[in-house]
């Protein structure tokens, strides 16, 4: 009996969590959640070396550091960190007024942004990497709805 209330105890945060809710700010569930990883002082966020960007259509947070940029035809791929959770990176570019910010959720632990900006689209996963440290993985293409670029998963 102890096992399974200590087994709801655990789960039942991780399960609040998911589902694409509002974002977890301030010191909320999330937060906490994001605290149980290893300190980014452990993980390195600049062991590989940065390269230039420049890539219409793609906007990062200030501070991102790129590390791989790929062109395949009409859509780029492009690599980075940031010392920033995935809540910040979404609560960034929801706040930005520079960008037509098309569809947005997030699962504490990874945020998902589709976003328009200079006639290009944008889909951005940001992956949780360590507390406060996050991996951007971002396709920049045409903005068309058939543009070649990732879909939101669902469920």
């Amino acid at each position: 009996m102890k096992l399974r209330v200590v087994a709801l105890l655990v789960a039942f945060p991780l399960l609040v969590a998911c589902g694409g809710a509002e974002p977890a700010t301030g010191g909320g569930p999330g937060r906490d959640l994001l605290a149980n990883l290893p300190s980014c002082d452990r993980v390195p966020l600049d062991e590989d070396p940065e390269v230039p960007a420049d890539v219409p259509g793609l906007v990062l947070p200030d501070g991102a550091r790129v590390t791989s940029v790929i062109r395949q035809g009409a859509v780029t791929s492009v690599e980075a960190t940031v010392r920033m959770s995935p809540l910040d990176v979404r609560a960034h570019y929801e706040q930005r007024a520079d960008i037509d910010l098309l569809r947005v959720e997030d699962e504490v632990f990874e945020t998902e942004v589709l976003a328009r900006s200079q006639d290009r689209r944008m889909y951005l996963r940001a992956a949780a990497l360590c507390a406060d440290g996050t991996t951007l993985s971002a396709m920049v293409g045409p903005d068309s709805e058939d543009g070649g670029l990732p879909e939101f998963r669902n469920g």
